[in-house]
């Protein structure tokens, strides 16, 4: 923050007093990025109240939540449908709740199915109150004419990517690249070495280890552990040297992870060349293995900053897909192709999501370690993509520089902008 900045900062906060902000977050993972961001503007110093939707890290930041988000976590459309019901009532109940608790500021994180027609909502009832959206839906990647809502129900956005700054400042709408919260969260973050992580699972330094991350829902390890599975089996049976560590990502799939590898009666290699990693581990086992299999997903822009060769895999239900072929925008699912603009890395996707071709390329890419390092080359070139800094100071500071822009309006209920973002 520039000294002049900092005076604007110290004249607005001694005259604004105390201030509302309405959250609304409706994953988990969301729920991490917004704790962190409500965290820098609780140190912002002006005497805030946050409340809304959201998970256990908000709530942890002193977020009054109406609704937890935990159970509003859904894969694909189809799957979404047997939510609409319960997410109709909530979006009744946060309309009543805005009317009567009218905030200063509405900061919508991620989740954009709901979240851009929330938005809307809010803009036709509420037309002076600002609407923030942090974390972009993926407009440009399916969906396009998203970004018609956004324009006209959004004051501002704060994106994750440089590229969505560009493309909705060039539709019009006043866009501020932050920074992927993914940057900070490696910056920040320790792990085992590989040497004390071999120790403490009983693994061979000099043997070659494939990490496996099969996802962090139920459902995700019901769909793909069984060609997970097929493929260790069979790479296990003709490479004796070959390690293989999997990633039970949270408590939740731990038990699920179990039950399928006995179902697919691999209990014989638990512990010996089949290790289970647990979640605080995730990160080390990343950064050991010399190569990933994952499931499509942010895990593979972990993979990136780890600068990981990987097998990225996906398999929704056949709806669910076609309407994805129906929509896309962008030719490929895995981040690091996304952000190369190629394919840099293999992209197993519904019907070459088999054990097959999980062993080909698995064969192909241990037996030729230059291509490995060629991959993990182009993927660190990558890393510039996702900004540099820490994205929740970033994101604080433009939602703590638009609430101080708003004032009540005399004689007026609702809220009106007296100022604009730059």
């Amino acid at each position: 923050m520039t000294a002049a900045a900092a005076d604007t900062h110290e004249s607005l906060q001694s005259s604004c007093g105390s201030r509302s902000i309405f959250v609304f977050v409706g994953d988990i993972s969301a729920d991490l990025h917004a704790a962190a961001l409500i965290k820098q503007l609780k140190g912002n110093g002006l005497p805030l109240r946050i409340w809304g939707v959201g998970g256990c890290a908000m709530e942890a930041e002193g977020v009054e939540l109406i609704e937890n988000c935990q159970s509003l976590s859904v894969i694909g459309p189809v799957e979404g449908l047997k939510l609409l019901p319960r997410l109709s009532r909530l979006s009744r109940e946060i309309m009543e709740r805005l009317a009567a608790d009218r905030p200063d500021l509405v900061l919508l994180v991620d989740y954009g199915g709901f979240n851009l027609k929330l938005a809307a909502q809010i803009r036709e009832k509420f037309p002076g109150l600002p609407v923030v959206y942090f974390i972009s839906p993926q407009v440009w990647g399916s969906r396009p004419w998203r970004i018609k809502t956004i324009e006209k129900s959004v004051f501002h956005m704060l994106v994750i990517f440089p590229f969505e700054e560009t493309l909705y400042r060039g539709k019009g709408v006043e866009a501020t690249f932050v920074g992927h919260p993914l940057v900070e969260k490696f910056g920040k973050s320790s792990y085992l070495s590989k040497a004390d992580f071999c120790a403490k699972y009983g693994l061979d330094m000099e043997k070659p280890l494939v990490g496996i991350f099969p996802g962090s829902r139920r459902q995700e390890i019901k769909d793909f552990m069984s060609f997970i599975g097929q493929a260790i089996n069979w790479l296990s049976a003709e490479r004796t040297d070959l390690q293989f560590a999997m990633s039970r990502a949270n408590q939740h799939i731990a038990d699920r992870i179990n039950d399928e590898l006995y179902n697919l009666k691999l209990e014989r290699l638990i512990g010996s060349r089949l290790k289970l990693i647990p979640a605080e581990d995730n990160l080390a086992l990343m950064s050991v293995s010399d190569l990933l299999w994952t499931k499509s997903g942010t895990t593979t822009l972990e993979a990136t900053l780890m600068e990981k060769p990987m097998l990225v895999f996906y398999r929704a239900s056949w709806i669910s897909f076609l309407l994805f072929l129906l929509f896309k925008q962008v030719k490929y699912v895995a981040w690091p192709n996304l952000l190369a603009g190629e394919m840099l890395v293999p992209e197993l996707i519904q019907l070459d999501c088999r054990a097959e071709q999980l062993v080909r390329y698995t064969r192909d890419w241990l037996d030729v370690p230059g291509c490995r390092q060629r991959i993990g080359e182009r993927l660190k070139a990558l890393k510039v993509h996702l900004g540099k800094g820490d994205f929740a100071a970033n994101a604080a500071f433009e939602v703590d520089r638009i609430l101080k822009a708003t004032a009540q309006s005399p004689g007026d209920n609702s809220p009106r902008l007296t100022g604009s973002s730059p």
